[in-house]
């Protein structure tokens, strides 16, 4: 029974990955346009949406895993 879930939940993972890559390409496909990006006053970017939209994405990434590695060894020098 055991041999059968693990089967079962190897498999509805590779499914839901598949899903996720193929939501991410529609996304990546349907924002090709391109945008003016202006972060400082006077410097203008002229880039496409997607790639914008991933930096962002990364970003918040790179940010949920630091906050959490400074939490992680505040506790560990609270104990």
């Amino acid at each position: 029974m055991t041999a059968f879930l693990n089967a079962a939940m190897k498999s509805l993972r590779i499914i839901g990955r598949i899903i996720l890559f193929t939501l991410l390409v529609l996304l990546a496909l349907g924002n090709t346009q391109e945008i003016s990006f202006q972060l400082i006053p006077g410097l203008v970017w002229e880039t496409p949406l997607i790639l914008v939209l991933f930096v962002a994405f990364s970003c918040g990434i790179l940010l949920t895993l630091l906050s959490g590695i400074s939490l992680s060894r505040f506790k560990k020098s609270r104990s």
